[in-house]
């Protein structure tokens, strides 16, 4: 049975196979059945991907007044390279040939990949070794950090999707452990990278007097002795107001990216498929919704 929006809405017919030449039809008749159920679950899996790349996209296209136009301009152009071997998936599964060629692409693309993320991680890591930084000079460094801190984030996401396709361009003639061999290499760098700058900002927004969540920080200077007795009446007076935004930055830095992907172990070709055939149509039912 399969389902529609509103329950059942109809039956599979399953027609047995007659056999001519015993069990050699049998099996060549297995493997025509390996063979679709592999190109279903792999286009099943690349829409995912596809998915979950045109979300990255977004996230990417948002990052703005980035001074380092040539790689801006990397970054676009691997993302755009990653999205079109997803957007393609049915010819790129239907041909061999082709499906080859971009797994040879797809590792050219890693490559690219894991040049500009190890760009962005030395880079933020540059950042934490400002030390004792007025609020003007920390609030302009936050800024051109949060670029590179976006394009950390997406450059990971972009990462692991690459993993992805990989394996799925193979059909699963590879292991998972195999696809995903990088990824605990720049997963760990960009942990130690986060772990820097959270520290970074700690030591300066302690020293500033910065409260990110009443979005203010402490009076300096001659503004800080002109509010001086004031402030032994009403404590508010001792803080001067800051950017939402510059608030908002750091508190992002500081915490760091969510855990948006995890290193992927399942081996999804060598479970079993469910495969559901109509009006010359095939249906592939994802494990897990086949209870």
């Amino acid at each position: 049975m399969y389902h529609g929006a509103k329950g059942i809405k109809g039956h599979a017919d399953w027609v047995p196979v007659e056999t001519r030449k015993g069990t050699a039809v049998v099996a060549n008749t297995t493997a025509a059945v390996i063979g679709v159920a592999s190109m279903v679950v792999g286009q099943y899996y690349m829409t995912q991907i596809n998915a979950e790349l045109g979300v990255i996209s977004e996230g990417i296209s948002q990052i703005q007044d980035f001074q380092d136009n040539e790689y801006r301009s990397r970054v676009f152009s691997l993302m755009a390279h990653v999205k079109k071997i997803a957007d393609f998936q049915t010819e790129i599964l239907e041909n061999v040939e082709l499906r080859l060629s971009k797994i040879s692409q797809i590792d050219n693309l890693e490559e690219e990949c894991t040049q500009l993320l190890g760009q962005a991680n030395l880079t933020l890591a540059g950042f934490t070794k400002k030390n004792n930084l007025d609020y003007k000079e920390y609030e302009k460094n936050l800024r051109n950090a949060q670029n590179w801190f976006m394009y950390q984030k997406s450059l990971m996401d972009i990462l692991y999707k690459i993993s992805d396709l990989r394996y799925t361009l193979h059909l699963g003639a590879i292991s998972r452990e195999q696809c995903v061999a990088l990824l605990p290499t720049y997963k760990k760098q960009v942990s130690d990278t986060q772990a820097r700058l959270t520290a970074w900002h700690k030591e300066i927004t302690e020293r500033l007097g910065i409260e990110t969540d009443a979005i203010r920080r402490k009076r300096v200077g001659f503004d800080g002795v002109i509010h001086f007795i004031p402030g032994l009446i009403n404590d508010n007076l001792n803080f001067r107001s800051i950017e939402e935004k510059t608030a908002k930055m750091i508190t992002a830095q500081a915490s760091g990216h969510e855990e948006s992907s995890c290193i992927e172990t399942s081996e999804l070709f060598a479970e079993d498929v469910q495969l559901i055939f109509k009006e010359g149509k095939i249906y592939y039912l994802p494990g897990s919704r086949a209870e």
